[in-house]
């Protein structure tokens, strides 16, 4: 039986952020703010490193990845605003809230390469001029990184950079899902081909992932629709497009999704008239050896009673006829269940 590290490798595809280290992102009233570096982008023709010391201009567009500390330190309006703090914790699902100046929300990032596992969690805060990461993981750092090679277009400012950050994060998704349906095809074929040993287990962690993806896409569908809603007027028509874009991709893998697991339910149905079909044989067998041994339960029931005036019982060849009668019915027996082919 492969191990669920096997299975994991076998489903994996290299990802930007499967490589990143796991961080469980606690609520914010516990994350302790270790590990995060404060790093700084400016937006302009490219993404491009600034000095964090150095502010910025109400028509400049940056990109943060900070700590909590950190983003206390450099950010005591935020830090004293309680509805934005509320939109920041508990990150265990994806999510984002329309604040007045500003949109906030968490992301917990499935991990690709093990679905059961911990995923990586972070949160952000996006206003017109500034999209900022709480992250230890490392996830945001290397998408603004491999991001600084780009050619940005012009008049883009952070809700463009933002829905390309959630753009990397399902850009392979459909390689995976096709991935992921390759293996359910070979389950499939494990089970038409032989006895389906270790079929169960195997099923049971790929409907698992599925059950796991298909919740992260709602989040992320809820999340995008969330920010084209635009309530608070925060984003330009083009940039609630984007939105409005992004949402009906995840929707699409949404779908996928649900053909998916509608196929491995399909999986389990067929696994399942299997083990009713093998035991049903084993039932079938059972009742063909009760059957034959009856008339010889019968005939020992019969005989073994001992009443001092059955005659049988003084018959010098009573005991060689009752054993070629037993015999006798044995083999029609037999011939019978063969002619009805009850021993298949």
């Amino acid at each position: 039986m492969k191990s669920t590290t096997a299975l994991h490798s076998e489903l994996s595809i290299p990802f930007v952020r499967n490589s990143v280290k796991l961080f469980s992102f606690s609520d914010l009233t516990d994350y302790d703010g270790k590990g995060g570096d404060h790093v700084r982008y400016r937006l302009s023709a490219k993404l491009k490193p600034c000095p964090q010391e150095k502010g910025h201009s109400e028509t400049e567009c940056y990109a943060e990845i900070l700590s909590r500390e950190e983003f206390e330190k450099n950010y005591p309006e935020f830090s004293a605003d309680r509805a934005l703090l509320r939109s920041l914790e508990h990150p265990h699902y994806c999510k984002a809230e329309l604040l007045p100046n500003c949109a906030a929300g968490t992301l917990l990032l499935p991990q690709k390469a093990g679905l059961s596992g911990e995923g990586t969690a972070l949160a952000f805060i996006l206003d017109r001029h500034r999209l900022i990461f709480l992250d230890d993981s490392g996830t945001a750092g290397q998408f603004l990184e491999g991001f600084s090679a780009v050619n940005i277009p012009k008049d883009s400012g952070s809700a463009w950079l933002f829905f390309e950050f959630l753009e990397s994060l399902i850009r392979e998704d459909a390689l995976f899902l096709q991935r992921y349906e390759k293996r359910l095809d070979g389950l499939e074929e494990l089970l038409l081909e032989s006895d389906g040993k270790d079929f169960g287990s195997k099923l049971h962690f790929y409907r698992r992932g599925l059950l796991r993806l298909g919740s992260y896409y709602s989040q992320l569908t809820d999340l995008a629709d969330s920010l084209a809603d635009n309530r608070n007027g925060l984003f330009s028509a083009k940039e609630c497009r984007n939105f409005e874009l992004f949402s009906d991709r995840v929707s699409r893998l949404s779908s996928h999704i649900r053909a998916l697991r509608e196929y491995s339910l399909q999986l389990q149905e067929i696994y399942q008239s299997k083990i009713d079909v093998r035991q049903n044989k084993i039932m079938q067998f059972l009742t063909v050896v009760t059957t034959l041994f009856m008339p010889l339960t019968l005939i020992a029931g019969w005989y073994g009673m001992n009443f001092s005036d059955m005659p049988e019982l003084h018959a010098p060849y009573a005991y060689p006829i009752v054993i070629a009668i037993s015999i006798a019915v044995t083999v029609i027996e037999i011939i019978y269940f063969k002619k009805k082919n009850w021993f298949h």
